[in-house]
């Protein structure tokens, strides 16, 4: 296939990268790719904000950030696809930039740990590591997965498969790094700080980008040779019968209607027994949902737990407030009324006090509820053979609310006990 726009040959046998640099350059001048990486580079001025908590926290979130957009480009371009999209379809986790820098962490300690006490076979493995640094980059983009794109079976694999495309890339990757050294060392005394810093920072995220979409497109030359699916692969390989995973769907389903909590505990389990990658995806999704719920406020919080039906777990957080001095008072007195009914009827009786304290004067106009809800305050008075208490607190419901609510069973209720009194 061809694309006229980048001038492009993507046929069956696609050209070499280093023939389709203008395809590269017409990609990355894409103004929401161009956009990204200058509005990245700009961030970096929240770097002078003089504070060094506030400098790691943007540091570590500029580096999560060019990453991601680096693997989206690599994915994208691997993927037969000439347009550039941010979209979470990609599945990219938000980390990726912290995995793909393992590779440089085990440079670091092979140095430390082997160079120093057995240079030559330090030296072999930071050679061995530094060549499959592009293989490990092209692994890690299709499994997001730490250690199988450490495999030294499946890096050696991709290397000897791409075969001399491989070592002509790996020389245009080292190239990229020194260039970048080299700007940086002298430019530095060219322009003011902050603009030089700025500077800086773009031709490192574009270098990133660029790197990274070469890498994609080698990707894409050889998927063959990889077993690498494209755009192509997927329509030839189409079935008329689409086979899906019940346990996928399943974990789908419970992220759509916002339970991350069980998603997360199925994607652990069955990590736990077989490698999934495929649902790294979906952890991360999981948990940044479990994030967003967690700082929702303690109200809102309790209000999802009773429209679930969870109202096990909404006593439980009540309770937990009430023990260090707070109240959670729901919007609706409804909320608080089926929290109490439910508790009525598992014979928590302690939980039913506590939930029924000043209900009257948090939700005075829920004149129905006010007298449910105590009714059966009253009715765990007489059965604990409070019974003077009891036939107070029933008087005092048909005094105040015998004209606005319904109290046919609250002046029932009373009638008994006053019977058995006079008995």
């Amino acid at each position: 296939m061809s694309n006229k726009k980048y001038n492009v040959d993507f046929s069956d046998n696609p050209p070499p990268f280093w023939r389709q640099f203008g395809f590269f350059f017409g990609y990355l001048k894409q103004e929401k790719l161009y956009y990204q990486i200058t509005l990245l580079a700009f961030a970096n001025i929240l770097l002078l904000i003089p504070s060094i908590i506030i400098a790691i926290l943007v540091g570590a979130m500029l580096f999560l950030a060019s990453y991601k957009l680096a693997f989206e480009v690599l994915h994208t371009v691997s993927s037969g696809r000439l347009i550039y999209a941010d979209s979470g379809s990609y599945e990219i986790d938000d980390k990726i930039g912290f995995k793909a820098i393992v590779m440089a962490v085990l440079q670091l300690l092979i140095y430390l740990f082997i160079y120093r006490y057995d240079p030559p076979v330090g030296l072999a493995l930071l050679i061995f590591t530094t060549v499959a640094t592009p293989a490990y980059l092209m692994m890690l983009s299709k499994t997001q997965d730490i250690w199988s794109s450490l495999n030294p079976i499946s890096l050696m694999t991709v290397m000897t498969r791409i075969g001399f495309e491989y070592g002509v890339l790996l020389v245009f990757f080292l190239l990229c790094a020194a260039f970048n050294l080299v700007f940086r060392y002298y430019t530095a005394d060219l322009m003011p700080g902050i603009i030089s810093d700025v500077v800086s920072a773009w031709v490192l995220y574009f270098l990133l980008v660029f790197t990274f979409l070469v890498i994609g497109y080698v990707m894409y030359r050889h998927a063959d040779e990889l077993g690498h699916d494209t755009v192509d692969t997927e329509v030839a390989e189409a079935q008329p019968v689409i086979q899906t995973d019940p346990i996928k769907e399943r974990i789908k389903l419970l992220i759509a209607e916002q339970k991350p909590q069980e998603a997360i505990a199925i994607i652990k389990d069955l990590q736990q027994s077989e490698p999934r990658t495929d649902l790294s995806g979906y952890l991360s999704e999981a948990e940044n949902l479990l994030l967003l719920e967690n700082r929702r406020r303690p109200v809102d919080q309790l209000q999802k737990l009773v429209d679930e039906k969870q109202f096990k777990k909404a006593i439980a957080m009540m309770q937990s407030y009430i023990a260090d001095g707070h109240f959670i008072k729901p919007q609706q007195a409804s909320t608080l009324s089926q929290l109490i009914r439910y508790a009525f009827d598992n014979n928590q009786s302690k939980t039913v006090l506590q939930l029924c304290q000043r209900f009257d004067q948090h939700y005075p106009q829920e004149h129905q509820q006010i007298v449910d809800n105590f009714f059966l305050v009253a009715k765990i008075q007489y059965q604990y053979k409070k019974i003077d208490q009891a036939e107070k607190l029933l008087t005092s419901l048909l005094n105040k609310y015998g004209n606005s609510a319904n109290t046919e069973a609250v002046n029932s209720y009373l009638i008994g006990i006053q019977k058995l009194r006079d008995e």
